[in-house]
Parts: structure tokens; sequence; C-alpha cells
């Protein structure tokens, strides 16, 4: 047997093989003999019929296993003579024999040739996991909001933050209604008995500012708010609205005592309950910054390189990408429209996402084996990056 090979793109060699007349005959004439074993025709006993004949009448399938044969018992062996690091076979071209000889050509698929980044010293940034007091009591803070009660407000209170409001609202643009403007503006034009809290995000902003203090009965002119340019209903964009606005009724928010808080939260005290939720804090808080710092470690590193990665690889990649994408969406509630309409941008971002991944396998494979880590496949990429965060500039 005669091999030769030659680097293609992409990670690929093109493998070709020759086999002198002898290797031939040999193939073809373990083929035949199982043909003989096996065939079957009318007026004759199996095994009894005539090579001649077996050639004529199974010419087909003879030649198929021929073939075949040809290449299963040639393969390995040239694969191991050339060197070559194969990942996949891609395809197998020209199988021929015959008197003189027989041959094949394979294009495969092989492990890119790459030189490894500096991955220790990488400059990463390792951020304080402290949880601020602060932080504690603004969590505190909004679980006992999850607590409140509402009443109706008493004659002569005012709203307050965290109250609900019953308001009448209308809004112009100089002389001209919002709604004259844009009919379909009915949320920022005009306001009949419209229930709101006075939270940040509910509503508008100058609306929920202006009902702030305000007793039911009372009204207020010459309310101003200004619409963005870029996210206001048609005709609105840049422009600066006037509104008048009337307290119809108010629900009251009313926050639990310490001890009614506590004893919803079912801890023994506010205080309790407050180192629970710093420990719980802290918790995440570490959990996320070493996520940050695994992510930032990887960045880092695969800006350092750029490789061609086997196509076969990137292909599975973006199948199973693709198949994690789809399940997503359709838990989202997206239908197929979406995936028609932007079909070329999702392909594309698969196919950059599944090349990254795949050449972060390379990389992640040849810091381990010149590091000497030792770890399970799903395992070896934590090692890797446990050892450059701990190789790293901080």
């Amino acid at each position: 047997m005669k091999t030769s090979s030659k680097a293609l793109d992409k990670c690929q060699v093109k493998l070709e093989v020759s086999l002198d007349a002898d290797e031939t005959r040999a193939i073809v004439k373990d083929v035949e003999k199982v043909f003989l074993r096996e065939a079957q025709l009318p007026g004759f006993r199996k095994g009894k019929v005539p090579i001649e004949l077996i050639r004529k009448q199974f010419a087909s399938g003879l030649k198929q296993e021929i073939e075949r044969a040809l290449f299963q018992k040639n393969y390995a062996e040239a694969v191991k003579a050339e060197n070559i690091e194969e990942v996949a076979l891609v395809d197998v071209q020209d199988i021929k024999y015959g008197d003189e000889g027989g041959s094949f050509t394979a294009t495969i698929d092989v492990k890119p040739k790459f030189k490894l980044p500096t991955y220790k010293g990488l400059k990463v940034e390792f951020k304080d996991t402290k949880v601020e007091d602060a932080a504690v009591a603004e969590q505190l803070e909004r679980l006992r909001v999850a607590y409140a009660k509402y009443e109706d407000a008493k004659e002569g209170e005012t709203v307050a933050d965290g109250d609900f409001v019953q308001i009448d609202y209308e809004g112009s643009v100089g002389k001209q209604k919002i709604l004259e403007i844009n009919p379909e503006a009915k949320v920022v034009g005009e306001g009949k008995g419209f229930w709101t809290q006075v939270e940040e995000g509910r509503f508008l902003p100058e609306i929920l500012d202006a009902v702030k203090g305000m007793k039911v009965g009372e009204t207020k002119d010459g309310i101003t708010a200004k619409f963005p340019k870029d996210a206001a209903p048609e005709g609105l964009g840049g422009k600066k609205a006037t509104y008048t606005l009337t307290l119809k009724a108010f629900r009251r928010r009313l926050l639990p005592s310490d001890a009614e808080f506590a004893e919803k939260a079912k801890a023994e005290s506010v205080e309790k309950l407050a180192d629970t939720i710093r420990e719980t804090m802290e918790k995440n808080a570490v959990e996320q910054e070493a996520v940050r710092r695994e992510n930032q470690a990887v960045e880092l590193l695969m800006k350092k390189v750029d490789f061609d990665v086997p196509q076969s690889q990137v292909r599975r990649a973006m199948d199973g990408y693709l198949q994690e994408l789809a399940q997503r969406a359709q838990a989202s509630g997206l239908d197929a429209s979406y995936f028609e309409k932007n079909r070329d941008k999702i392909v594309k971002d698969a196919e950059d996402t599944a090349t990254r991944q795949v050449r972060l396998w390379y990389v992640i494979d040849a810091i381990a084996a010149a590091e000497k880590i030792e770890a399970k496949d799903d395992e070896k990429g934590k090692k890797v990056v446990e050892f450059i965060l701990a190789n790293a500039k901080k």
C-alpha cells in the first residue's frame, strides 16, 4: 500500500491510497469467497454457484462489497501511516479497483495545529464580595413591603410612596390634546378612574411625583412631562406634555411592625432575619463573582487565539446550540415566524458560537496536557480555568 496526504483548508486533509495488483486481488478474492459461500441461484446448491455466474448475476452487489472492503481494510492503516490526527471522516471518493490495482481518496477532518497562548499571568479583576449594610437593609425593606397591607385612606390623609391611587388625568401638547395627536396613545393621553401604585416604573414618573402629598379630591394643573425621542408613541417623541391630575381615591400602604414582620417571615426577630439575608447575599455574591472571574479568564484567553477548527465538530456544536435555542423559544412562546424572519442571523450566530466553543475545547485540552491536569471531560474546563485563575495577576 502506498499513501500520500495533502493539507486542505479548514482543518482538512486529503488522503490518497493506492494498492498494488496483489493486494487488490486478495481483497477481491476474499469478497468473492463470501459470495460463493452464500449465493443461491435456481438449479444450484448453496455454495456451488460458479464464480463466473456470480460475477454476472451479482455484479452490482459484488462491486459495492469490494469497494467497501478495499476502503475498510486499508483506511485505518493509511491514516496511521500518514500520522493523521483524525477527527472525522468527511468523504470518500474515487474508489477504484482492477487488474493493475486499487485506490481511493478520503477527505478527513483533523485536529487543528495552533500556538498555545500565554495563559499564566492573565490580568483578571478580582472584585470584593463584601455585602454592605445598606444592601442588606434594602433587601430587608423589600421583604417587609411584600408583607404590607392596604386600607382605604382616611379623610385628610395624603399620598405617600407605595400607596395605590385612583386618578383622573389628561395631557396636552401645546393647545392640542394628546389623544388628538395620536388616538392610540390612550395610556399616556387620558385616564378616568385609573389605578396605579406610587412606585418607580409603574407609570409616568412626573405623574407619580405630583400625586405624592395630595388629598382625595384635590386637583393639580401644569404638570409637565417630556417624552423620550426614541421610545414614545407616534407623534409624541421628544415633545413636552402638560397634564391635569385629580386624585379620586387612594389606599394606604401599611408596613408590618417588626414583630409582625418577623412572624410573617418565620424568623425569631428582624435582626435574625437580617443575618439570614446577609448570609444568602454573601453566598450569592461569592458564587456570582466566581462565575464572573471564570468568564473573564476565558474571554482574555480567547482573545489570544484565532485558528480554524474542524467543521464537523462545529456542525455538531451548532446542532446542540440550535436545539437548545428552539427549546427556549418554545418555552417563551416564540412561534416559527420569528425563526423564518431571523433565519440568517440565527444561523450566523449559531455558527460563531459553535466555532468559538470548539476552539475553546482545543485550547482547554492543550493547557490540560501542558500542565498535566487530569480530569473527566465534563470537569476538565473548570479545572483548567481554576488553574488559570490561580496563576492570574490580581
